[in-house]
């Protein structure tokens, strides 16, 4: 594996970098806290006319169809920034299920609003006592005639609260917790028997509690085989997993270097508190955790783009290391600011809060070690 970034890969990030420090601060996300949906359709346009929406789409949609490496450069400029817009949702999740499984007639309905930024499409699929599994699906698609009926409960369904359609887990055959059987839907938000239930997260973002009631859905609008959705979303959720853990090691690397100018500048007993021993260790500790972190996500990216058989494995590997490596490097990083680090003034409080959410999205540490002790066979 190439573990090198090309200069196509370095111009897409210093082209990032200076867009995130151009249109997004800090100051940006405290007026936002009070914004429903977290993010700013503004930025969001700005975004798509970019192209960046379309990175992993093939051209015939709109795409550059670059490989999965860009992915990682872009988002790990995101979370440097802890840029708010709901790109993992909308890309990675909703739209990469279109591009997956879907039929040519719904990635050429789909897939062009999503590279253009006109249309928003997130996945719907955890429910309550599933915990993480994205195999666990009690609702229901009961099949009438030409037409499925679907009732059922999803919960934190990311970005829910800006989504013009959902892909939705559906149980069409099966128990409870089986991998055969789930079918996926794609269900406008608009439609009769729909219930948004709105979730504020800590760090800000929006998400949803999604209810639907004896909903209307056409055959056509399955996305891939009935019965068979299971494989198309855990493939997508593992590339939303990794684009996740890109953009908490630019979080990571942000939140040390706010750490260590604060030490340089901060004075104490006549001297900058940097050039003390336990400021200095535990510095130290946290770019050792980033250091392991990068090298884990950059494995776990390069697997994908390579669709090596590990690649399931690469990814609880760097979610378990990154879900721990950012919570433990922001604690340190408030304790180094100390009370300014707990106050809403203090920029260093929003990356505690984003490893927070950061750390439970897609499953935590004990998760993903779990899944891989059971997936290697140990």
């Amino acid at each position: 594996m190439d573990f090198q970034l090309s200069s196509e890969h370095l111009s897409l990030k210093e082209s990032v970098a200076s867009f995130v420090k151009k249109d997004h601060s800090f100051d940006r996300l405290r007026d936002l806290r009070n914004d429903p949906l977290g993010y700013s359709k503004e930025v969001w346009k700005k975004m798509a006319e970019l192209g960046w929406m379309g990175l992993i789409y093939p051209e015939e949609y709109g795409g550059l169809e670059l490989d999965f490496a860009f992915v990682m450069v872009l988002l790990e400029e995101f979370g440097r920034g802890l840029l708010p817009e709901p790109w993992i949702s909308n890309v990675l999740l909703g739209g990469n299920l279109v591009l997956m499984g879907g039929s040519e007639s719904q990635k050429h309905e789909v897939l062009p609003g999503v590279v253009s930024g006109d249309l928003m499409i997130t996945a719907a699929y955890l429910e309550n006592d599933g915990r993480y599994d994205i195999n666990f699906c009690a609702t229901s698609a009961e099949q009438r005639g030409d037409a499925y009926f679907i009732s059922g409960k999803k919960i934190f369904v990311l970005d829910g609260l800006s989504a013009d359609r959902f892909v939705i887990t559906t149980r069409t055959s099966g128990s409870v917790a089986d991998r055969d059987g789930i079918t996926l839907f794609m269900v406008s938000s608009q439609e009769d028997g729909v219930k948004l239930t709105p979730l504020k997260t800590m760090d800000g973002r929006n998400a949803c509690i999604l209810e639907l009631k004896d909903v209307s859905v056409p055959g056509s609008n399955v996305i891939g085989e009935v019965g068979r959705g299971y494989p198309l979303l855990s493939e997508a959720i593992d590339q939303a997993t990794a684009g996740l853990c890109a953009e908490m090691v630019g979080g990571m690397q942000a939140s040390l270097d706010l750490t260590v100018a604060y030490l340089s500048e901060r004075t104490q007993f006549g001297k900058p508190i940097g050039t003390f021993q336990t400021p200095q260790h535990k510095a130290a500790d946290m770019f050792i955790q980033k250091e392991l972190a990068v090298s884990s996500v950059y494995y776990a990216i390069a697997s994908i783009d390579e669709k090596t058989d590990e690649r399931t494995l690469a990814v609880s590997i760097a979610k378990a290391k990154c879900s721990s490596a950012y919570m433990e490097i922001t604690k340190a990083a408030v304790q180094l600011f100390g009370g300014i680090g707990f106050t809403n003034e203090g920029d260093i409080g929003f990356f505690l809060k984003r490893a927070k959410v950061s750390e439970i999205l897609f499953g935590d540490t004990d998760y993903h070690l779990d899944r891989y002790t059971r997936l290697s066979g140990y």
